[in-house]
């Protein structure tokens, strides 16, 4: 690919959690088996922080390996989903501001709903809090009100060093990462409800709201969280009509570049496909199906 093709950082409007964005990066397409990157300046990127994935290996070893790894790192050191010394979040910068009515909106969101349907009690927290006797509904406002405040630092943060510093602290701490999971999968819930109650009035609703809710698995809101959504934190991830309820939670664009179908149609998956144009973007750049990288800078090409 060409420099410029792939979007890089700093280019974009706004910010957002496991999402990412950037404007103009330098090219890395995987072609024959090998890695080819151009000799322009070239994207640094955040990578998952276990270890680069071969995505021709089969899932049993890939998790036996990550088994060895956990068993030699000990279980004193935290495992880090996102590699702490890489920039993830430059987007930051203008959402949930301030004591706006959305924000006091959003802190009676999860109290609202739960007393609306008594099904969401069945809601499955993150690993790390497994075990933990706290209330629900208390719990899911903590990690919202953590999504807001960190959100809103790192909107304030006017340099790149400091959003990195800021973001290498941020994935260290295994608790607030695993409680701005909840907040995310919970704004995602909260979409999939407001989506299904306009599809049964018969509204106009994104198609994939329609795909969403025509699998065996979700038919309604109900069975999206005790089937999918409750095993996101826990043993699996979002699945391709999801990463569309994502994007529509958190109203972003998510574009992703999948380095193993470059020169296909499939390079490049946009999510939504019709999002409104004052959606900022995010860009994310996949070399499988379960792991992704995220451009943040770009900085000089020095070996092939």
């Amino acid at each position: 690919m060409s420099r410029g093709t792939m979007p890089q950082p700093g280019a974009w409007p706004g910010a957002s959690c496991a999402e990412t964005p950037a404007r103009e990066a330098g090219a890395a397409a995987r072609d024959g088996g090998k890695v080819t990157s151009s000799a322009q300046p070239r994207a640094a990127m955040r990578c998952p922080a276990e270890h680069e994935e071969d995505m021709y290996r089969a899932a049993d070893e890939i998790e036996k390996e990550k088994e060895l790894l956990i068993h030699e790192r000990g279980i004193s050191e935290p495992r880090l989903s996102v590699a702490p010394e890489m920039d993830i979040m430059d987007y930051c910068k203008k959402e949930w501001r301030g004591n706006t009515q959305k924000a006091t909106c959003m802190k009676k969101l999860p109290e609202k709903l739960i007393n609306k349907y008594s099904w969401i009690k069945q809601w499955k927290l993150g690993l790390k809090f497994d075990g933990k006797s706290e209330d629900l509904v208390e719990k899911i406002k903590e990690s919202l009100a953590l999504l807001r405040k960190k959100w809103a630092s790192l909107a304030e943060m006017k340099t790149a060093e400091a959003r990195q510093i800021a973001c290498d602290e941020l994935f260290t701490n295994e608790e607030e990462e695993y409680s701005l999971y909840e907040a995310v999968k919970f704004l995602m819930l909260n979409r999939a409800i407001e989506l299904y109650d306009d599809k049964e009035k018969g509204k106009d609703v994104p198609f994939f709201s329609v795909l969403l809710f025509a699998r065996d698995t979700s038919n309604d809101p109900g069975q999206l969280l005790r089937n999918h959504l409750n095993q996101v934190g826990h043993t699996g991830g979002l699945e391709q009509v999801e990463m569309f309820l994502l994007a529509y939670a958190v109203r972003y664009t998510i574009q992703v570049y999948r380095l193993s179908k470059y020169n296909t149609e499939e390079f490049l998956t946009v999510y939504p496909t019709d999002a409104p144009k004052d959606w900022p973007v995010v860009t994310l750049i996949a070399e499988d199906d379960r792991h992704y990288n995220i451009p943040v800078r770009v900085c000089e090409e020095t070996s092939l």
